[in-house]
């Protein structure tokens, strides 16, 4: 258990890469789509959840772009990095370590979910459908993210993304 002025924020253990799950994004198709639409890679750090291969110059990069470029190096959460998306993103960055633990990030053929407390979210892009992102979120500051998105991020960096073959449509009508 790691501590800090937050409290216990998580422990770290199990959550290095899997080499089971595959990294990176994937093409997605909507049902009734004949084709895979790619979609075209995004400038905008917020909406990169992308696992690269090779960690980027962070020299003048922002602080959610640091934590992310060295999760991408480590390809786990150790304490330092786990210290530092709790600093940068306070409860919000402990949620989504605790989500990431707690394998909540789940894969569809057309959507990523995160289970949340009350609901699931669907995080596409970096957006996310939860209330906080709908009403207090900043778009304009890069810390400024839900959970959910965090979530997804750092359990894509560390291949802790639970994947499943199926159309997430299909399944919420189950729920």
């Amino acid at each position: 258990m790691i501590s800090s002025r937050r409290g216990a924020i998580a422990t770290t253990s199990g959550l290095g890469r899997r080499s089971d799950a595959p990294n990176g994004r994937r093409n997605r198709r909507r049902r009734g789509d004949g084709a895979a639409a790619a979609r075209p890679p995004s400038s905008d750090n917020r909406t990169d959840f992308t696992v690269r291969r090779s960690v980027p110059d962070v020299s003048n990069a922002n602080p959610v772009e640091r934590w992310q470029a060295r999760l991408e190096e480590a390809g786990e959460l150790t304490p330092e990095l786990v210290e530092r998306i709790s600093q940068c993103h306070g409860d919000r960055g402990v949620r989504a370590i605790e989500a990431v633990g707690e394998h909540r990030v789940k894969s569809y053929r057309d959507f990523t979910i995160v289970v949340g407390y009350e609901d699931e979210y669907i995080v596409e892009d970096g957006g996310c459908t939860c209330k906080d992102t709908e009403y207090n979120l900043d778009d304009d500051d890069p810390t400024d993210l839900c959970w959910h998105a965090l979530a997804v991020a750092i359990a894509r960096r560390v291949g802790h993304v639970d994947y499943h073959d199926m159309w997430y449509s299909d399944v919420r009508e189950l729920l």
